[in-house]
């Protein structure tokens, strides 16, 4: 591939990537090249913890998860792919009056947007999840239609179909530069050649400011490393997936049996190294078996790290980049992208064909927010 020509070029080959692979060729886009630095699935979203929640503060996020929600649901009937999903819920748990106030408001919202979540009382907390410590504990948000689905599965899903379709998935392939003339990028360069382009996705998950940077754009996403335990199999013995703000700690049983468990170092750097830390690990299994008494003694398997993909007020980029007209991006999700992936790919797939978004209003996740005012997401861990 010394010097080649691409309708569409998107760059990352994540959950996100594939969905708008996907998404494109199913609208009839034809010459969709995707571009992968490693392996499908090795950055970021191969390295998440599953979850799927529409449990959001903010209106917006609520509106995307629904969508994509609807999209996991119907995922093996559409793709043909098995995906290991389950619909298990999701806790919220509060211990403070403060907390519980927030989730009150944050119920609301999500009720009013068709979600059915409610708060619950510990006694309830205690029949959804048996196991759960709730000493101390206020109540919780609960979500009994959130839910868990394998990763590298939704990303095998999208890709075959995507190149069942017509797109070109090139992996070991690396972005080296992007040249970019008057209001648009003309090509995407890579160590393997060049491709002009009509269009140009940026969907790099925690190097995306990084590539962005190549066309001059400069976008305000930071990586920060995310660790998580994975514990042995086990009986089926719990259903939701808790979400520990207070603890900073969440945690799920997956459909074989093994607990997953994570948390966000708060005293982490900014950086890329996803090299695990023996101190964070430590912390982890001890939060977890406080939480989860009946855990104690239980063997971890596996401790690995990723990033998230964090922009100030913890909410997604989605749209146009660098007042280009032909370069879009879809990334900063925070740590949530698999969750929000179906509807991100969607909407690209919709600027490329009918120069707009149908399906969802994405104003509010423009780059551009960042030089005025802007709601922060509160229920990120």
């Amino acid at each position: 591939m010394a010097n080649e020509h691409a309708n569409v070029v998107i760059i990352g080959g994540g959950c996100i990537g594939t969905s708008a692979a996907y998404h494109l060729c199913k609208a009839g886009v034809e010459g969709v090249v995707l571009v992968e630095r490693e392996f499908l699935a090795s950055g970021s979203t191969g390295r998440c913890a599953g979850g799927m929640r529409q449990q959001w503060a903010t209106r917006g996020n609520v509106i995307l998860a629904k969508h994509s929600m609807a999209a996991f649901r119907n995922f093996q009937q559409e793709l043909g792919q098995d995906i290991d999903f389950v619909q298990g819920g999701y806790l919220l748990t509060g211990y403070t009056a403060e907390m519980m106030e927030e989730f009150a408001r944050h119920v609301k919202v999500q009720n009013s947007l068709g979600v059915n979540t409610r708060l619950v009382s510990p006694r309830e907390v205690r029949e959804i999840a048996p196991l759960l410590n709730t000493e101390g504990m206020l109540g919780a948000a609960y979500g009994p239609t959130d839910g868990l689905a394998n990763p590298f599965l939704v990303v095998e899903g999208y890709a075959r179909r995507a190149r069942e379709m017509g797109c070109r998935i090139l992996t070991r392939t690396t972005v080296v530069g992007l040249e970019k003339g008057p209001g648009r990028l003309m090509a995407v360069l890579t160590d393997r050649g060049r491709i002009s382009a009509n269009w140009v996705i940026l969907a790099a998950g925690a190097y995306s400011s990084q590539i962005a940077a190549m066309a001059g754009v400069s976008v305000p996403i930071r990586p920060y490393r995310h660790q998580i335990l994975v514990t042995e199999p086990l009986e089926r013995c719990h259903d939701p997936m808790v979400i520990d703000l207070h603890h900073n700690l969440y945690f799920s049983q997956d459909k074989h049996g093994s607990f997953l468990t994570g948390q966000t170092d708060k005293d982490e750097p900014a950086g890329l190294s996803i090299a695990e830390k023996w101190r964070s690990g430590v912390q982890i299994a001890r939060k977890l078996v406080s939480l989860m008494p009946a855990l104690a003694g239980v063997n971890v398997l596996r401790h690995w790290a990723g990033l998230y993909e964090v922009t100030p007020d913890a909410q997604p980029i989605i749209g146009r980049l660098g007042g280009c007209e032909n370069f879009l991006i879809a990334s900063g999700f925070s740590g949530h992208g698999f969750m929000l992936s179906p509807i991100s790919g969607r909407l690209l797939s919709e600027i490329v064909v009918h120069g707009k978004t149908l399906t969802v209003d994405i104003a509010d996740y423009s780059v551009d927010r960042f030089s005025g005012t802007y709601q922060i997401e509160t229920n990120v861990v």
